[in-house]
């Protein structure tokens, strides 16, 4: 079965749309760098700061406000996708109850590490605040091997959504969740709603689309919960979206021929459900790569995949026993069950079996899953002992 290739322009429409309305009431508008700096020395809670329709080149713009969760201090633009921020340019925000809205990047790069950040240094975070109806546009440094990071998200119980991401060139992760300090731990972001646009693969580490933690924080929890996106031919490396920390909820979103995989790759209690994964039969695309203790996989629906090995429609990983917190934690006690798997060509068990990874999967179960396929009668390929899994 083959999606209609005009499914991925779907997400993309509505932000168009949204983009499309007017706001009604000006707040403060400003013209100049220079109006926007006065502007934002005396907020108080209600408040808006508006930017005037037009092309805004070379600024960096620092927002610091606290706002109330029932009167946030907005930042917005004067109408919705035209004010194009342009050049050396970006935007950092901390405080509180803070929105974001209606922003353009495109037509440049960061001259920092982040193009959209929620926090103005490394102890001023934003929290309780939202970027929304926004988009970032082919905004990339020309060098492609010198990284930096789209959208990074700091503090505690932020919201991104609604918004368009879409044709990073150069290394570095698109969105990541940060979690350098105590006070971006157990964050409870919410990423709905968003369009992932197309990355052409970057050839080494560093072209996720998405990334919550690192390896050296993957014992904490985050608690992200990453729903209603689509990703659209998200291909710039294996990892499409790379979850290590504890505890993300990652559900009922869109895969659409992206040459990677969903992957576990650091920490544990995992939730991965209702998603859509639609291969079309593109080379390389894959769909769910487990790794770690007390994951769940559940009800996702994978179509078309052709990937191998690590990008496979599912793989479920060897681990490295007592190994350091950066390399492959063995699977245990973790769940894949109630899945439609459909015309894709491998399933991997036990996949990257090696002196090293040698401690297969335990204490896991792979139940009442459907696989229908008219390429591959037989996707199962087993590198190590399966006694560990439960078959029903």
């Amino acid at each position: 079965m083959r999606i209609n290739s005009r499914l991925h322009l779907i997400p993309f429409a509505l932000i168009l749309a949204l983009a499309s309305c007017a706001q009604n009431d000006g707040g403060n508008l400003v013209r100049t760098i220079e109006e926007f700096d006065e502007a934002v020395t005396s907020l108080q809670a209600g408040d808006k700061v508006t930017l005037a329709n037009g092309t805004w080149t070379d600024v960096e713009l620092k927002f610091k406000a606290d706002g109330l969760p029932d009167n946030p201090i907005q930042l917005r633009a004067e109408e919705p996708g035209k004010v194009i921020i342009t050049g050396q340019s970006n935007l950092s925000i901390s405080g509180s109850h803070i929105v974001v809205s209606g922003l353009v990047f495109k037509d440049g790069f960061t001259p920092t590490s982040e193009v959209i950040s929620f926090r103005t240094s490394k102890e001023e975070l934003a929290n309780n605040s939202r970027v929304t109806n926004s988009v970032i546009d082919n905004f990339s440094n020309p060098e492609r091997h010198d990284s930096d990071t789209w959208v990074a998200i700091y503090g505690k119980n932020n919201q991104f959504d609604h918004n368009s991401l879409t044709g990073k060139g150069n290394r570095g992760v698109t969105l990541a969740v940060k979690m350098t300090t105590e006070a971006s731990r157990e964050n409870s972001h919410v990423i709905e709603h968003n369009y992932f646009g197309p990355r052409q693969t970057l050839g080494s580490n560093g072209g996720e689309t998405l990334r919550i933690g690192t390896s050296h924080y993957s014992r904490e929890y985050s608690n992200t919960i990453v729903r209603n996106n689509y990703f659209d031919r998200t291909s710039g490396e294996l990892e499409i979206i790379s979850s290590k920390s504890c505890g993300n909820k990652i559900s009922n979103n869109v895969f659409f021929e992206s040459q990677g995989t969903l992957t576990m790759r650091h920490g544990h209690y995992t939730l991965v459900e209702n998603n859509y994964f639609l291969g079309n039969r593109v080379p390389n695309t894959g769909g769910i790569r487990i790794i770690n203790e007390n994951q769940t996989v559940r009800n996702n629906y994978l179509s078309g995949l052709t990937g191998h090995r690590f990008r496979a429609a599912l793989v479920i990983m060897n681990g490295v026993p007592n190994g350091p917190i950066n390399r492959y934690d063995p699977v245990i006690d973790s769940l894949m069950n109630n899945n439609i798997v459909v015309d894709s060509d491998h399933i991997q068990l036990c996949a990257g079996s090696d002196a090293e990874r040698s401690a297969p999967p335990s204490g896991s179960s792979m139940h009442n899953n459907i696989f229908m396929s008219k390429t591959n009668l037989n996707p199962f390929t087993v590198y190590d002992d399966v006694s560990g899994i439960s078959f029903e």
